[in-house]
């Protein structure tokens, strides 16, 4: 079906069209959409650079982009009209993350000076409405709870989950706590035992805090974060106070790491609409998606091709899911199709790693990267072939990349197909004969025996310096000729077609040969005096119990009447004993002992 035919159908509201493949392939950045300064009125030599990038979600001011660099500026920019971004230095450290309101346009940034900050971008200004502080250290994350513009979360690098809401305390200036996770992605217990209830004046609490580097909300009550080494993406309920424990708090459900490698960090974490499907960028270069729906801890897809050395590369999936854009280390900026594994195009462009990007959720089809040449791009569908006087230097375009092998053959139903190259008919060159190759299907046959024959005389062949092979069967070398060899050899194929591979193989068990039959008996702890005698008397204990209670197995025809006591030892089975001061001759019941009378005492 082609993509026409689609787009019709989706115009008619008979289907949606969800494949846009070669529309994703005219991915074009012209110069004018290049920008090289955040702030143009500002008279800077050298910018600094973009450290997060996101579209607003209120309807019908979708296109507007507000950006954030490592100087703390914050700019608005309104990707429609062609005129300079506003804005303010909103933090007197960087700005790593910022998040839009719904329905607001207000935002709220997350900063390096360990404050997070609520503005207003209105009618064209940036003013500042209330700060909160709660965090010890950098804040890395923010995320607003779905269709929620009251709650918040925020994560740092001081380990601990921060929950916001704006509600609280609406005079104020300084925003309150509303809930807190501590140490949310530790990898070892901390070192105090006692929590503080105040958040303000709660240390970090010990070093071996990791940072959080990815929030999203999937509920109004679950919270998914995700951080940078312990590589567990753990999945909180916000209905439990985790504030009043005295260990670790625990999550609702974890998912681990994916992959095999040591690089288990994750840098960002983004959910789809339907708040089923997760992405996670890791630092093993590899994309996953899980299925949070059933906290499934294999992911469904691994998106690879691209390269993720640090935690500022982040990426952004289209309105409908269908398609996910991240940057990259290798100066460029990838986008898949969330059916396959490997990338559909590759944009470049940029000189520099490709930290952040953005999707744009109205209109045509609109993207933006942004790179650590402190230059943040502009991308939209362009002409289906370039013009002649494109120049490539200082602008971008979508390089189309080779599909996997399984992926390079005609696509599922549903799908657009693969246009095949047509076959052009040319003469053989042996035979002259039409064919669609050099040669003609005739003489490729010929070959092919030809090739074949030749192949099964060189294995039939003798390695004469060498000798036969033995990997499998006892020949000897004693002086046989070459032609009883060739005989034996050939009996010897003909019988390994027909026997297992194994069969001439050592049998330990039945050889009793095993490498473990011939190790030395494991040497006897030395026992003190006093353990040796607990030993025997145990042993003559239970002796006495078993033969007491045993009966015995030979009936005695002619007992003997005692005449002397004895103890009962079983050492006397096997030893005579001589009595001396009395004279008897028996034996004790159940022993073999001789009762001698004694010597007279001169």
């Amino acid at each position: 079906m082609s993509s026409c035919r689609k787009l019709f159908e989706q115009q008619n509201g008979f289907a949606r069209w969800k494949c846009y493949d070669d529309i994703i392939k005219r991915l074009r950045c012209p110069k004018e959409e290049e920008y090289t300064q955040l702030l143009p009125s500002e008279d800077v030599i050298c910018d600094t650079p973009i450290f997060a990038c996101k579209f607003a979600q209120q309807k019908g001011n979708e296109t507007f982009l507000a950006l954030a660099n490592e100087d703390g500026k914050l700019a608005i920019h309104d990707t429609t009209k062609k005129q300079e971004p506003y804005g303010i230095r909103a933090h007197n450290n960087a700005i790593f993350d910022l998040a839009w309101m719904f329905e607001n346009m207000k935002i709220v940034t997350a900063s390096g000076d360990h404050t997070a900050k609520l503005f207003d971008v209105a009618n064209s200004d940036v003013r500042e409405i209330k700060a909160f502080y709660g965090h010890t250290r950098s804040v890395k994350t923010i995320a607003f709870r779905k269709d929620d513009p009251s709650v918040f979360a925020t994560g740092g690098r001081d380990g601990n989950i921060i929950v916001w809401d704006t509600r609280t305390d609406m005079g104020s200036f300084i925003g309150k706590v509303d809930r807190t996770i501590f140490n949310s992605h530790n990898t070892t217990a901390p070192p105090s035992k006692t929590r503080r209830k105040c958040v303000c004046m709660s240390p970090s609490r010990g070093s071996s805090a990791k940072s959080v580097t990815g929030l999203v909300f999937q509920d109004d009550n679950t919270l998914i974060s995700c951080g940078a080494g312990d590589g567990v993406i753990k999945i909180w309920d916000l209905r439990k106070n985790y504030l009043f424990y005295k260990h670790e708090p625990i999550p609702k459900n974890k998912i681990p790491y994916g992959g095999s490698t040591t690089k288990n960090g994750f840098s960002s974490l983004i959910i789809d609409k339907d708040c089923v499907k997760l992405y996670a960028n890791c630092l093993d270069n590899t994309i996953y998606s899980y299925n949070v729906g059933t906290c499934n801890p294999v992911p469904i897809m691994k998106y690879t091709g691209h390269q993720n050395s640090t935690f500022y590369i982040k990426s952004s999936l289209s309105r409908d899911g269908s398609y996910l854009v991240s940057g990259s280390s290798d100066e460029n900026a990838y986008v898949w199709n969330t059916k396959q594994s490997r990338p559909l195009v590759r944009l470049t462009g940029h000189v520099a790693e490709v930290t952040c990007v953005a999707w744009c959720e109205r209109g045509d089809i609109t993207l933006v990267t942004c790179s650590d040449d402190m230059s943040h791009r502009i991308w939209r569908i362009g002409p289906e072939d370039l013009p002649e006087n494109w120049e490539v230097v200082g602008r971008g375009k979508a390089e189309v990349l080779p599909l996997a092998p399984a992926q390079s053959k005609l696509k599922r139903l549903g799908e657009e197909t693969v246009a095949l190259p047509k076959k052009v008919i040319v003469s053989c060159k042996r035979c002259d004969n039409p064919s669609t190759n050099d040669f003609c299907q005739n003489c490729c046959s010929a070959s092919k025996r030809k090739h074949e024959e030749e192949i099964s005389n060189e294995n039939k062949r003798l390695h004469t310096d060498l000798g036969p092979r033995r990997l499998f069967h006892n020949l000897t070398d004693n002086g046989s000729s070459n032609s009883e060899l060739s005989t034996i050899v050939e009996e010897e194929s003909e019988k390994k077609s027909h026997q297992p591979p194994t069969l001439n193989l050592p049998n330990f068990v039945l050889d009793g040969v095993a490498p473990h039959l011939n190790i030395s008996p494991p040497k006897q702890k030395d026992q003190d005096w006093l353990t040796k005698f607990r030993i025997q008397r145990k042993f003559r204990r239970d002796f006495l119990d078993a033969s007491a209670s045993a009966p015995p197995k030979v009936a005695k025809l002619n007992p003997t009447p005692k005449k002397c006591s004895s103890p009962q030892s079983p050492i006397l089975r096997f030893f005579k004993v001589k009595c001396e001061g009395h004279s008897c001759s028996s034996k004790t019941p159940g022993s073999s002992v001789l009762m001698s009378s004694p010597q007279s005492s001169q």
